[in-house]
């Protein structure tokens, strides 16, 4: 993997506005026009099969050409302290190395609304864009403390549409009446297998005890995980 400038300088400060890099692109390519990405936004720490299920499931379900992994610089509600931004790209791309339509990227930010707006610069088809997420995400990115909830709500609907996976639960945010006129652009989607007992922090925690994770990620990020000896620290699990 080729180095960036976005990687060049870990220590810098998060720049006011939103920058969106690929790293690695998807081996199809978007129609000129009508095209439906997906966004699938994580700390990816690890990767696992939940990720590239949610993927694969969104695509058939909506019809996506092209899905993209972005992985946040900086995150807005969790700091990641255990592996670096580099370490967790790699395992991305392991991970996604024969899903032809996934494509990997880094954002210098971690909101929905900033990464719409990087990702929009760099996608010169302007397609239509659909977060995916689970239902706990979304009620977190609805609910968020932004200065101005109408107006966030807004331009977050006026740029991209919600794909959510309700897992352990059922989003109830379209009784709000504030997000309520935004139903049309909510969308509830089916997992094609149960995958609630998958987590990157199962991956951590069952890697600290000794356990195996080959059930839980692909085999080629098992092995870099334990090559690397990652999430072996009790401070790694936070």
């Amino acid at each position: 993997m080729s180095p960036s400038s976005m990687l060049d300088n870990p220590g810098a400060g998060v720049p006011k506005t939103p920058s969106f890099e690929v790293f690695v692109p998807a081996q199809t390519v978007l129609p000129p026009s009508n095209a439906r990405l997906g966004v699938l936004g994580s700390d990816y720490n690890p990767i696992t099969r939940a990720h590239l299920l949610l993927a694969r499931c969104a695509k058939d379900q909506f019809k996506l050409h092209e899905i993209v992994f972005v992985l946040p610089k900086t995150l807005p509600n969790k700091p990641v302290v255990d592996t670096s931004v580099e370490q967790r790209l790699e395992m991305m791309r392991l991970g996604t190395a024969d899903v032809r339509y996934i494509s990997l990227g880094l954002c210098t930010h971690g909101l929905f609304l900033d990464m719409c707006a990087a990702l929009q610069k760099v996608y010169p088809q302007s397609p239509e864009i659909f977060f995916i997420t689970g239902r706990d995400a979304a009620e977190r990115i609805l609910n968020w403390p932004y200065p101005d909830p109408a107006d966030a709500l807004a331009r977050m609907f006026a740029g991209f549409q919600l794909l959510v996976f309700e897992r352990e639960g059922t989003l109830q945010l379209r009784e709000n009446p504030l997000i309520r006129q935004y139903a049309n652009r909510i969308h509830t989607a089916r997992l094609s297998e149960n995958i609630d007992h998958i987590s990157s922090t199962e991956v951590r925690q069952r890697t600290l005890a000794g356990k195996s994770i080959e059930e839980l990620v692909p085999a080629a990020v098992a092995a870099y995980i334990t090559n690397h000896n990652l999430y072996k620290n009790q401070s790694d699990q936070h």
